[in-house]
């Protein structure tokens, strides 16, 4: 809050009526997110672009996944994306 009062000149705490901090337990016990983490398996390199989980299972035939820990990315669009990519690959797949 001071850094955030720094920045603006304005006296913002006097104002707030609720506060609620957000972090890394919340999304492990409100989302089940592996570790808290919010963007993926990892927030690394190794798992970026196309380093991230691939949508198809190396090990288990016709094993797909979907969602933000996949290609294309995090986010609800992307996941949704994702989801569409699998729905195709699957009806292509059984024609």
């Amino acid at each position: 809050m001071q850094r955030l009062e720094d920045l603006t000149g304005q006296d913002i705490r006097k104002s707030i009526i609720f506060k609620r901090s957000f972090a890394h337990n919340d999304f492990k016990t409100d989302y089940h997110a592996f570790k808290g983490n919010a963007y993926g398996l990892a927030n690394t390199l190794l798992q970026t672009a196309f380093l991230k989980p691939k949508i198809k299972s190396k090990k288990v035939k016709n094993l797909y996944y979907t969602g933000q820990l996949t290609a294309p990315g995090p986010g609800v669009p992307p996941s949704l994306i994702s989801g569409q990519v699998v729905a195709d690959l699957i009806v292509n797949c059984e024609r």
